[in-house]
């Protein structure tokens, strides 16, 4: 025992001992050299040695030193040590970067890559950052199924510690899912999920579809079949694993779901508990789309708390809250619903976000409500909508923040600008206007401020049409619209043997309250048409070879409340116009135009009804209705005819006369759903149906007594693409006369600014 107590004391005495040899070393110093700069400054290195204290230092303090310059990343090497009673720092810098280049990329361009790396020309070149532009690379490449893609950099040593970095990419070949596989589920096939989920199967035929393998998307699937199963009542709905295997021939990637489905849950009842509820408001239940015996659907229960949190919001309770609980035994589920009562509140501030481009003060003024009103949640979102409808936005968003003082609070708008101009130019072909090129060019938000501009131009063998206008929406400053536009049309018919000359001039006026507007206007139109000696047309115009000058006003009034500009979903609009003639010209009648558009959502969203009619009438006073005044149908009115193709012709020539009565119909449903998430196509299916018929000079016309309706059905596909929205429409006309003019295919494509 003494024996192991003495050498236990010994290996101690050993450790301390040694301990002060390594660690207790230190140096008298008076002077501190550097070495190997170029490009930094001895200052700006003496920046980095901690404070020398009664000129002396340790190892402890050459280590910091030491680490505290590598940290810098300036350097290559650094060595820190003491010679002669002084510091020596020797630094070897990194180069600088001359210039960063790419080859090998396709797929992505130079600019995008600049954009990826975190390199650029003249920072200090280091190991770290391009390990990090690496990385930064080969993610993006990933993101469009370039899985395999391999960087490599190359380092090009120049003058003056410079130094070319050259990225070589091999891009690899496209890695596609090749088999989507499900584990687990017996309520639902694969094909069923398949469908439920982004990410496609590779085939030769799914050009459209996602089949390229992004690990980002498997996330997002996930999130997809949650929401496919709950929707169908499967509450405990769960994934027990999501992965993506790399084929052995590197040719592909199988995807594997392992889920665990649960059972399916009806709603046993439904309670609401709230200090709001003076008594039980069965009107609130009975309006729930939740119901008794109905299978829980998560989109359902979403659209209950938005109802009953608008429900008493409506009271000025500007922070409801609305929270479900859900109890579940068997194959039952209560849901219960608390509401906790908030104070009232005002209105504090009001911000707005992200207009760079609309003034505040075109956005303030479709607000109903102001700073310092009691805060009310449908005022708001009819304010939202009102913005919708501006056409100016691709979304608004509000959100409520607290603020400091009591009862009130904060409202943000965010706001995301769309492009509210749209130029369109083209140059086509066609069996009635021959060669034409087109020119459009219509802003709706001309400088920011609200005005409308129009600017548009075709041009053809047939057809030669100019329009120049502008409205200002709020004279000053109030909800008083001024327009005017300026316009020429020369047109003649597919056999060139009648022509007509139109130039008019427009004046209005309107004013706007709430939701409905009403405008007045002038409108100054001369016409004149021209038959040549070799026209085979037997009817009359009531204009040849006179000039007729139409004095009109034109009185409309109009209600919209429709919750988007570009593409409703709920809401409507009508619209009534009529039209005065006879104040001084040569023409005298009455004109009458009335239309409707009503949107339904179906299925939380998901389809969309719209259902839209117009009709019209021009009756002459004391002399009869000529061929500039009557009105039109075909085209987008009815698709499935040719623009003008239904109604009244002209027996010798089969050339539109137009009408002087018309109505029409259409019921329209379209979606998304079905069409690849990642493609942004919407479908949709449609009958429409109308007719025209009625002129004042019946002689050697064909169908001018007609009322017969022409109904047609189809189906569109739309797309949003990098040059505009496009739409290509087939319609097939199902009820015609044998006189009218068919077209089953419409195609049109705009580019947007």
């Amino acid at each position: 025992m003494k024996i192991i107590f003495s050498l236990k004391t010994l290996i101690t005495i050993f450790f301390i001992v040694f301990s002060n040899l390594t660690y207790s070393n230190d140096y008298k110093v008076n002077k501190i050299l550097i070495e190997g700069e170029k490009r930094f400054s001895e200052a700006l290195i003496l920046k980095y040695l901690p404070i020398i204290k009664n000129d002396t230092v340790d190892d402890n303090f050459l280590n910091t030193v030491t680490k505290n310059l590598y940290q810098t990343g300036f350097f290559l090497d650094v060595k820190v040590e003491i010679q002669d009673n002084k510091i020596v720092i020797k630094v070897e810098e990194y180069p600088t970067i001359n210039q960063v280049s790419f080859i090998g990329n396709d797929l992505l361009d130079n600019d995008q890559l600049v954009s990826i790396v975190n390199i650029k020309s003249r920072d200090t070149l280091n190991k770290q950052s391009i390990d990090n532009s690496i990385e930064n690379i080969r993610t993006a490449y990933q993101k469009i199924g370039r899985y395999l893609a391999e960087i490599n950099v190359k380092k090009n040593i120049l003058s003056d510690d410079r130094v070319d970095l050259i990225f070589e990419i091999q891009e690899g070949s496209l890695l596609l899912v090749k088999n989507i596989n499900f584990i687990g589920n017996k309520i639902f096939s694969d094909n069923d999920l398949k469908l439920a989920i982004t990410t496609k199967e590779d085939a030769w035929y799914k050009i459209f579809a996602s089949n390229k393998y992004i690990p980002s998307k498997l996330e997002y699937d996930k999130e997809k079949l949650y929401s496919f199963y709950k929707q169908r009542g499967y509450i405990d709905f769960k994934i027990i694993l999501a992965r993506a295997d790399l084929l052995p021939d590197l040719s592909g990637f199988n995807i594997n779901f392992i889920v665990e489905e649960g059972i399916r849950f009806k709603i046993n009842k439904i309670e609401i508990t709230s200090s709001l509820i003076k008594n039980k408001d069965d009107y609130i239940l009975d309006n729930l789309l939740l119901k008794k015996d109905d299978y829980f659907d998560t989109r359902a229960l979403d659209k209950s708390i938005t109802d009953l949190t608008d429900h008493y919001s409506e009271s000025s309770y500007g922070f409801v809250k609305v929270l479900p609980k859900l109890r579940k035994k068997d194959n039952l589920v209560d849901i219960l619903f608390t509401i906790n009562e908030g104070s009232k509140n005002y209105i504090n501030k009001i911000f707005i976000l992200g207009n760079s481009r609309t003034s505040d003060s075109i956005i303030r003024r479709e607000l109903t409500f102001l700073e310092g009103d009691p805060f009310n949640n449908a005022k708001i979102k009819e304010s939202i909508n009102a913005l919708k409808r501006l056409g100016f936005f691709q979304s608004v968003i509000y959100n409520i923040r607290k603020t400091d003082i009591t009862n009130a609070v904060d409202v943000i708008l965010n706001i995301e600008e769309t492009n509210t101009g749209s130029v369109s130019f083209g140059v086509g072909y066609s069996s009635l206007d021959n060669t034409s090129v087109t020119f459009g060019l219509n802003e709706k938000n001309f400088l920011g401020e609200g005005r409308r501009a129009r600017l548009e131009a075709s041009l053809s063998e047939k057809k030669n049409t100019y329009n120049i206008g502008m409205t200002e929406p709020y004279f000053l400053d109030r909800p008083i619209s001024l327009s005017s536009d300026i316009y020429n049309q020369e047109t003649q018919n597919s056999k060139g043997d009648i022509k007509s000359d139109k130039f008019g001039i427009s004046f209005g006026l309107g004013i706007r309250e709430d939701l409905k507007s009403h405008s007045l206007s002038y409108n100054f139109l001369q016409s004149q048409t021209t038959t040549s000696s070799t026209s085979t047309a037997i009817s009359e115009t009531g204009e040849e070879g006179i000039n007729i000058i139409t004095s009109s006003i034109k009185y409309s009034i109009a209600k919209d409340t429709r919750d988007n500009y570009f593409n409703p979903t709920s809401g409507f609009r009508w619209n009534l116009t009529n039209t005065l003639a006879g104040l001084g010209g040569d023409s005298s009648f009455i004109k009458s135009e009335a239309s409707y558009k009503v949107y339904y959502p179906l299925v939380y969203g998901e389809y969309i009804i719209g259902l839209k009619s117009s009709l019209g009438f021009v009756s002459s006073i004391d002399k009869k209705i000529t061929s500039s005044n009557r009105f039109s149908l075909g085209g987008k009115t009815l698709r499935g005819f040719d623009n003008a193709g239904v109604g009244p012709r002209d027996k010798g020539n089969n050339q539109t006369v137009g009408g002087n009565n018309f109505y029409n119909m259409s019921a329209e449903i379209r979606s998304k759903k079905f069409m690849p998430d990642d493609t942004g196509f919407e479908w949709s299916l449609f009958v429409d149906a109308g007719s025209l018929w009625g002129t004042d000079y019946e002689s050697n016309v064909q169908g001018y007594d007609d009322m017969e309706p022409r109904i047609t059905s189809g189906l569109g596909l739309g797309i949003n693409t990098p040059i505009g929205p496009l739409q290509a429409i087939w319609g097939f006309p199902i009820a015609s006369q044998t006189y009218d003019v068919e077209e089953s295919f419409q195609f049109s494509i705009g580019t947007s600014f």
